[in-house]
């Protein structure tokens, strides 16, 4: 049974359109407000929490990354709508009294919290950056302007290019957006990506060179034969871990490269090329295959690399186990600027979250966590991801407001309250 408040509302009601009144019942309804809260719940935490030895992500309807999933415009248009819901419940079944201004905060904060949070994902930066660890100089103290600028570069942990250099031309960064993720595929289930159509390549192999992908395993070896040929060999499902890491490491691409000889005829080349997620920070492909009609190509298939707005660098002491981080803005002419140094706020344990603060604990707005990178990568780098998060402080605003309004309620309760009782009759 609603209280006397809301029924009121509820006859008041009467007087509104019928879809109106619909609508205003629906968005004032707990059965709304339970379904759009499991719903984000469940959504979320399935993008957490592996089902079935995959993430949700991962599963073949979705095949994408973690990001994609949480920044889906329909989980973005929940969350507005069930901070919206809550709003109006609140204003509807709770009668405008100064004993109810605590609801109404606790109301206002978890508002605040879902619309952050929630643009909070569409707002992180994440990539893999190789860091070198180096160890303190006298005084603690290091160059980093003496440190190799590559390490300005990441690799986006979410687009993924094949990198071409053909007939002495310069690197060439083609996208893959369409090619699968975490599921294998071939023959009709592989999407036919033509990739000597891109613009930057074409003037440069010309129209009688076609590259295509061919295969693709989300996990797999690569070996050669007696005879020299490439050979991939998928790992068995029930010895995948596709948790393990927030790309495909072990991916392997076919690509299938035909040429119309001047002679006559054509030549066709299959070559498998593996996944390359420390490639980040050099663009010229270490690989070189020979192609007929072609010559020799270069080809790596690896994360795209994308630039910093500012540069990082890393400096541990085992010893004491602790850490520093030395960030250096850029200027308009990419020029860095004077480094500021920055503490780790916690201990060095892998995995672990940071977030680095300065000398007068001040903590920056980007965060850094150690990722787990495959045993190709120099034992001296370590993955990093950096995480650039605007509306922490909008969250950090609602959590705030939600518990500031839940001690106000909680004072208000204790306070006697006035009744009012019926007069005397005559």
């Amino acid at each position: 049974m609603p209280n006397p408040h809301y029924q009121r509302v509820l006859e008041q009601d009467q007087a509104l359109p019928t879809p109106v009144r619909w609508l205003s019942r629906a968005m004032s309804s707990w059965w709304t407000i339970g379904v759009l809260g499991i719903l984000i719940a469940v959504y979320v935490a399935a993008a957490y929490l592996p089902i079935g030895g995959r993430y949700v992500w991962q599963w073949r309807m979705f095949d994408t990354t973690r990001h994609a999933i949480l920044t889906w415009w329909p989980l973005l248009i929940a969350a507005w709508l069930l901070a919206a819901v809550i709003v109006w419940s609140a204003m509807r079944r709770l009668p405008w009294r100064i004993d109810n201004l605590g609801a109404f905060v606790a109301v206002l904060g978890l508002a605040i919290i879902l619309i952050s949070q929630s643009w909070a994902f569409r707002s992180q930066s994440i990539g893999v950056a190789a860091v070198p660890i180096t160890k303190p100089t006298a005084g603690d103290q290091i160059d980093v302007f003496s440190l190799p600028p590559p390490l300005t570069t990441y690799g986006d942990t979410h687009d993924r290019v094949l990198v071409i250099m053909a007939r002495g031309s310069a690197p060439i960064a083609i996208p893959l957006d369409e090619l699968p993720r975490w599921n294998d595929a071939s023959g009709d289930a592989m999407p036919t990506l033509a990739l000597h159509d891109n613009s930057k390549l074409a003037p440069v192999i010309g129209y009688s060179t076609r590259i295509t992908t061919k295969a693709y395993l989300a996990e797999g070896t690569l070996h050669e034969t007696e005879d020299g040929a490439q050979a991939a060999k998928p790992t068995p499902d029930d010895e995948r871990d596709l948790t393990a890491l927030p790309y495909p490491a072990n991916a392997l691409l076919a690509l299938e490269i035909t040429t119309d000889l001047d002679e006559g005829g054509t030549s066709s080349t299959t070559i498998w090329l593996p996944f390359e997620p420390e490639a980040t920070d050099a663009l010229a492909p270490k690989r070189f295959f020979p192609v007929k009609g072609l010559g020799s190509v270069g080809l790596s298939f690896r994360p795209a690399s994308k630039r910093l707005q500012f540069a990082l660098w890393l400096q541990a002491d085992a010893s004491r186990d602790v850490g520093w981080i030395f960030a250096s803005d850029r200027d308009a002419d990419g020029r860095l600027l004077e480094p500021k140094k920055f503490s780790l706020l916690e201990t060095l344990n892998e995995p672990a979250q940071y977030r680095a603060a300065t000398e007068d604990n001040r903590v920056e707005v980007f965060d850094i966590q150690w990722t787990n990178m495959p045993d190709r990568l120099a034992a001296s780098h370590y993955g990093i991801e950096i995480r650039s998060r605007a509306s922490n402080l909008f969250i950090l605003a609602g959590l705030i407001t939600f518990v500031f309004g839940v001690i106000l309620d909680r004072v208000a309760s204790w306070l006697p309250r006035k009744r009012r009782t019926a007069s005397p009759g005559p």
